[in-house]
């Protein structure tokens, strides 16, 4: 790809992803280090088609969770608002696997939305001011209660990334994120024993 060039590259964009995406999905669970290269891989190619901030390039703390309340955030320089170029395809790609199952798949999307957005969330808000629907489609799929807990686990996760980088996406009005926020406090108070409600599992 070096030898090539980003031009000849963006051409194949998807594919390469898609690839990288697959080794992160398809990395065993029993071995870190497999998890750990894939991953490593992605953010490569990554780095390599939509780089990434400036103040990043020098920084030891290159990957962090941004829903880790410890992390050490390093902020963007001022000038780095706009968010690379990515293709429709995939940035579609990337969208589809935010709710994955996969903790380190959710994790490899953000870091990857982190790297195309400099890191700012006027930049991300901007990117799926599009894609609205489809991530409404993702996120609430059905009732909470009804889908497995690894799913529950994901959704959850995805909305918080949504929710804590690019508010304006779904604002606290909208019916579908009140709902959800219904049940799952429901869900929350009935595990805890606050409330019972012997119909809340139908």
């Amino acid at each position: 790809m070096n030898r090539m060039g980003l031009r000849w590259c963006k051409q194949y964009e998807v594919e390469v992803l898609h690839t990288a995406l697959f080794l992160v999905k398809n990395a065993p669970n029993d071995m870190s280090l497999a998890g750990k290269e894939s991953l490593k891989f992605f953010t490569q190619i990554c780095w390599f088609f939509f780089e990434g901030p400036t103040s990043w390039k020098d920084s030891k703390t290159l990957i962090h969770d941004v829903l880790c309340p410890t992390r050490v955030h390093i902020r963007s320089e001022s000038g780095e608002n706009d968010h690379a170029i990515i293709s429709e395809a995939s940035l579609t790609l990337l969208l589809s696997e935010l709710s994955s199952t996969s903790h380190l798949v959710r994790f490899a999307i953000r870091h990857a939305l982190r790297l195309i957005t400099r890191d700012t969330t006027t930049s991300l808000q901007t990117l799926l001011s599009k894609h609205t629907s489809s991530l409404k489609r993702l996120l609430f799929p059905r009732l909470l209660r009804t889908l497995p807990l690894p799913d529950q686990v994901a959704v959850i996760d995805a909305l918080a990334y949504i929710v804590d980088r690019a508010p304006g996406l779904l604002p606290i009005s909208d019916q579908n994120l009140l709902g959800f926020m219904s049940e799952l406090l429901k869900m929350v108070s009935i595990a805890d024993g606050e409330i019972s409600d012997a119909g809340f599992s139908s």
